[in-house]
């Protein structure tokens, strides 16, 4: 006969949807995620482990209750039994009466777990969602005269513990945070196949690096509350990847404003620059594939994929949540000092402008991405950072490609169409030059027609160049960066 009997609610669930069997909801992520950290503790209180068993409601919210007890306990099975669903006090407390077991934990529903609590105990109990409450039964009185038709647990019974529920809303960011940085970890691992499978495709090329920039600012940003281990090996894997692809992103986006100057007429028709660029982009790639090959990249990207599938946080996070609050200070810190490094702004240093570009990048993927955590007003500064990004894109790209064009022409590979190199970094260097003054006119405008004035020049620049981007080789490895199409 059972001596220690533990009642529990099973934890948050769904709403019913229309059209489906109650018997069907399930616990919500935050929920489940409340029960697995609160239950090892919760069931820890008990005395002995060897001898307990799960009885459960077969309905699925508490079948999976049961489970995340039976984890807790080392308990392999669970027993499911009707009469837990069908709210029948006097049933269940008759089974109880007569099972040889010693120790049991019946995870079930209200009202009938009140009741059984209620009668058990002699003063009214109310189970909120996920609660447990473990009582001692006396051991029975010899029976005397006839036996009882329906067997009955001796009462009164003696508490032990009670645990009420957790509060599953301290777990609500992390389930999201979770589910965000899985579904990028799920693109990236999609874009690098395309882009592995066909290195040629110039678009390929330019998601997989803008996949690989967004779930390396995620987990970035993230870093403060995951082990520290599983943040420097995302940063390291996804680094090295947008280090060994920057210089053919570099050559992509040369080679689109070498086809601009031939459509505008500043390089003939018959300019041999495009093919040129076309046989070293040819060149790259093939270096680029042996290199994949070489240090096993794609090995290690999709090992990394897997491992960020089951995203790990810190002790102190599983143990008492993420709030908001914590989410949008660390956000409001990041944007505090991107407004700092581009206040005065060091237009002439490639290093200061690549890298205020690189953090609004990154501070309008999260807020992009995290946007449900972080709220609506932070989540709308998503848009800002991208025009403050592709704004200094415009002079980085720029930059780049002037870079290249002078390095071009000291190779034996671009002999013949030197002339062509000369005029395309010439055009690159005015480009830049007019971006910088652009941008500091419009810094040191105090009037709404000195804007007006600023934005125009910057747009008449802005016509001559694509707005995207590469890795010049005096530049920093962390300064990558993406395309206009992000």
């Amino acid at each position: 006969m059972v001596r220690t009997l533990v009642l529990v609610r099973h934890g948050k669930a769904e709403n019913a949807r229309d059209g489906s069997s109650d018997l069907c909801r399930e616990l919500t992520p935050d929920g489940r995620h409340a029960l697995e950290i609160a239950y090892p503790r919760t069931f820890s209180l008990l005395d002995d482990y060897d001898d307990v068993n799960v009885w459960s409601s077969p309905a699925i919210r508490a079948m999976q209750t049961a489970q995340v007890v039976a984890t807790a306990l080392g308990v392999d099975g669970i027993e499911v039994d009707q009469t837990l669903y069908d709210q029948d006090a006097d049933a269940i407390l008759a089974q109880l009466a007569t099972t040889p077991e010693d120790t049991v934990v019946v995870v079930g529903h209200v009202p009938s777990l009140d009741t059984i609590a209620t009668q058990l105990l002699g003063s009214p109990i109310k189970l909120s969602k996920g609660a447990a409450l473990a009582v001692e039964l006396p051991r029975p009185s010899a029976p005397t005269g006839e036996t009882a038709e329906v067997p009955a647990l001796p009462t009164p019974a003696s508490p032990l513990w009670f645990v009420d529920g957790p509060k599953s809303s301290a777990w609500g960011s992390l389930v999201s945070i979770e589910g965000e940085v899985i579904a990028s970890a799920g693109e990236l691992s999609a874009g690098a196949e395309s882009f592995f499978n066909n290195p040629d495709d110039v678009d390929a090329l330019r998601d997989f690096r803008m996949d690989v920039r967004r779930l390396r600012s995620l987990v970035s940003f993230l870093s403060p509350w995951e082990p520290k281990k599983q943040a420097e090996r995302a940063d390291k894997v996804l680094r090295n990847l947008l280090d060994t692809t920057a210089r053919l992103r570099g050559i992509d986006i040369f080679s689109q404003t070498v086809d601009d100057l031939v459509e505008s007429g500043e390089l003939g028709e018959n300019s041999l620059l495009p093919v040129a660029c076309a046989h070293e982009r040819k060149l790259e790639c093939s270096s680029f594939m042996e290199l994949v090959r070489k240090k096993g990249l794609a090995k290690k990207l999709g090992a990394l994929v897997e491992d960020l599938s089951r995203f790990r946080w810190k002790k102190s996070v599983l143990a008492h949540g993420l709030g908001e609050n914590d989410l949008k200070s660390r956000f409001d810190e990041e944007l505090d000092t991107l407004d700092q490094a581009l206040f005065g702004l060091d237009l002439s240093s490639p290093n200061a402008v690549y890298d205020a570009r690189r953090d609004a990048k990154e501070l309008h993927y999260v807020a992009n991405r995290l946007g449900v955590v972080l709220g609506d007003e932070r989540a709308q500064m998503s848009q800002y950072m991208d025009e403050i990004q592709r704004d200094l894109g415009a002079l980085c790209n720029a930059r780049t490609n002037a870079s290249l064009a002078d390095e071009f022409r000291h190779s034996p590979r671009f002999r013949g169409v030197r002339a062509d190199l000369g005029v395309a970094g010439r055009d690159q260097s005015e480009v830049v030059s007019a971006i910088v003054s652009g941008m500091r006119r419009r810094e040191a405008a105090e009037e709404p027609e000195a804007d007006a004035e600023s934005e125009s020049a910057t747009a008449d620049v802005g016509s001559k160049t694509e707005v995207a981007d590469s890795v010049p080789a005096d530049m920093p490895d962390d300064a990558s960066s993406e395309g206009p199409a992000e």
